[in-house]
């Protein structure tokens, strides 16, 4: 059978879309729920270690928050890393010679609460050296609707001034929030941050929140003070 030119064109076409959706990475989040009675001191450690646990892992950032409000438990810090794929966060061992003698030096009594992967279905724009967020996990049988409404208020926050304020959002691969979707808004300052937060009392914000209407559950939400330890060189 010969092929018209065109018909070459779309087959051709079609294999390069399937070949860039076969390749496609997706980043991920390992995040690490522990909790101290001594969160400084743990602080301390995780800015001293991070950098030699994320290059021994290829993890493309590591670093620590710790909530001003929200916590499920007294105490609690979260420990995060971002990575490039699922294929580099599956292939580290979390008991590695490197992390496991840089946990040795931990002098700080901890106990592990939750160990979990997010996947991330929207990523931000910037990562600051130290940011304000406000976390919430939210239960929708719908997530590319959701997601889909979080790209319009987006839109509409870059377009009602608050192009500085950074959205992401995560989805659990693991533990109990399994397919449950986490958004993040973040601010260079806890001021901005309320700024933002304050923004929902206007009525663009609202018209925009409507669009969630029906389609999610909250769940939980923090307020969170969060630095980055360690940053890949690009």
């Amino acid at each position: 059978m010969k092929l018209s030119n065109k018909a070459v064109l779309g087959l051709c076409s079609l294999l390069v879309m399937g070949i860039a959706t076969v390749s496609r990475a997706e980043p991920v989040m390992n995040l690490i729920t522990v909790n101290t009675q001594d969160p400084m001191g743990y602080a301390n450690w995780a800015r001293n270690s991070s950098p030699v646990i994320a290059k021994s892992n290829n993890a493309m950032a590591m670093g620590l928050c710790v909530p001003r409000a929200g916590a499920e438990v007294m105490g609690d810090v979260f420990l995060w890393s971002f990575f490039d794929s699922q294929t580099t966060a599956w292939k580290v061992s979390p008991v590695n010679p490197v992390t496991v003698a840089e946990v040795a030096k931990m002098e700080v009594d901890r106990t592990i609460r939750y160990w979990d992967n997010w996947r991330m279905v929207r990523e931000g724009a910037e990562l600051w050296s130290k940011s304000y967020l406000w976390n919430v996990v939210v239960k929708t049988s719908d997530v590319p609707g959701y997601l889909s409404a979080l790209d319009k208020l987006m839109a509409e926050m870059k377009n009602n001034g608050f192009g500085d304020i950074v959205l992401q959002a995560f989805v659990a691969d693991t533990g109990k929030w399994s397919g449950m979707v986490m958004v993040s808004m973040s601010a260079k300052s806890a001021e901005r941050l309320g700024n933002a937060l304050d923004a929902r009392t206007q009525p663009w914000f609202a018209k925009v929140l409507s669009d969630f209407g029906g389609i999610r559950e909250y769940h939980h939400s923090w307020a969170l003070d969060c630095e980055v330890y360690y940053r890949q060189e690009q």
